[in-house]
């Protein structure tokens, strides 16, 4: 009798929904071949090819197709039994801010995880950037928020790192950096946007705005679609988007530290439960 090991299943689910090797590599902290590897062995026990490379990425055969809602289901289930294992103390109404910057793409899951991680509480979610976020927390129409770290605020606790990068679109060749570039970016102010503005600068690179929005999302499906590069943190990269080497010649980039600001007495439990859903669904 086998068992089925839910790290293969885990490997398995994130190259599906990167539909890139290296990118789900990247996140779960693994090679490449590493993750190759364990694809195989899922495959060779459940009797049959369940990823396919192309041209276009990594696509599900029509076992990996069948596979792929009942590996979610079981990865889900055993949070949960984690979860319920080890609950948190955590109840009553909890409202919590949460920025778009960190993986905007996952941030259903990101959310569904911490619910399911929490299910004494009754949890609200306001999604947005960091002023708009820290206002209303300071308002009281939040507990928590999620948010750019303030090393001179006694109240903001570190959660997790998130580098940035250029980014580019995954099917389009980027312009070099000896070319006028086409930026994607945020509205100011932003520190992606000035640490866009700022590598350029430096490297005396030029430039042309070509969007200018208030939406991280925004700006990563406007890269997805070629009109344009940016610099986003590096948990927004995934299936459309990928690091251009021909910009990594820019010079190194800033890292954005995300923390949970607040003071309500539920933040300590909060910041372990914040900090486990990141590393499972994002490292």
């Amino acid at each position: 009798m086998h068992d089925l090991d839910t790290d293969l299943l885990r490997c398995f689910v994130t190259v599906a929904d990167d539909r890139n090797f290296t990118v789900a590599g990247a996140r779960l902290g693994r090679s490449q071949s590493a993750i190759s590897v364990r694809i195989k062995k899922l495959e060779d026990l459940l009797g049959g090819q369940l990823l396919v490379r192309n041209n276009q990425g990594v696509s599900l055969t029509e076992k990996g197709k069948a596979l792929y809602p009942r590996a979610k289901q079981i990865l889900n289930d055993s949070e949960r039994l984690l979860a319920e294992m080890a609950r948190p103390s955590v109840s009553g109404r909890l409202r919590i801010g949460f920025l778009e910057y960190v993986s905007p793409h996952r941030i259903p899951d990101l959310l569904a995880s911490v619910q399911r991680q929490l299910p004494d509480a009754d949890l609200s979610f306001r999604v947005g950037l960091s002023r708009p976020l820290l206002s209303a927390l300071k308002s009281g129409e939040l507990d928590l928020a999620l948010a750019l770290h303030d090393p001179d605020s006694e109240t903001s606790a570190p959660i997790i790192d998130d580098p940035l990068v250029w980014v580019g679109p995954s099917e389009l060749q980027a312009e070099g950096a000896g070319n006028t570039l086409a930026l994607c970016m945020m509205q100011a102010p932003c520190i992606y946007r000035q640490a866009a503005l700022n590598s350029l600068s430096d490297a005396g690179t030029a430039y042309r705005e070509v969007l200018t929005c208030s939406s991280i999302q925004s700006v990563r499906s406007a890269v997805m679609s070629g009109l344009g590069v940016s610099v986003l943190g590096r948990s927004c990269l995934g299936e459309g988007l990928k690091i251009p080497q021909t910009l990594q010649q820019l010079g190194e980039l800033p890292v954005a530290t995300l923390s949970l600001h607040g003071r309500d007495p539920r933040k300590t439990e909060i910041s372990r439960t914040l900090k486990g859903v990141f590393r499972d669904i994002l490292d």
